[in-house]
């Protein structure tokens, strides 16, 4: 796994990894949130043929702040392959 720069987990610690049967590592990363405010959450139903960067962007007007949506749902293992009618929690932020 390579953590690049610029990311979230940037300056985060990898603790440990652990291996699949298939071979696939699987990081455990631990980082720090800064205090953001208060978070809220609405929920949005997942339909055929979304995206979750247009759902980002729906919500934040910024697709690249997907991996907000994937944090407050981690029961959802790929974005890629989210069922329709998959119920999200959809976080925002209020100061």
């Amino acid at each position: 796994m390579t953590i690049y720069q610029g990311s979230r987990y940037e300056y985060s610690t990898v603790d440990f990894f652990s291996v699949t049967e298939g071979g696939n590592e699987n990081p455990v990363v631990f980082y720090e949130f800064q205090p953001i405010g208060k978070i809220s959450y609405r929920e949005y139903t997942w339909v055929f043929g979304d995206r979750i960067d247009l759902v980002s962007h729906q919500f934040y007007h910024r697709p690249d702040l997907w991996w907000y949506i994937m944090e407050a749902n981690p029961e959802v293992k790929d974005p890629s392959n989210i069922p329709a009618g998959t119920v999200l929690r959809i976080p925002s932020v209020s100061s």
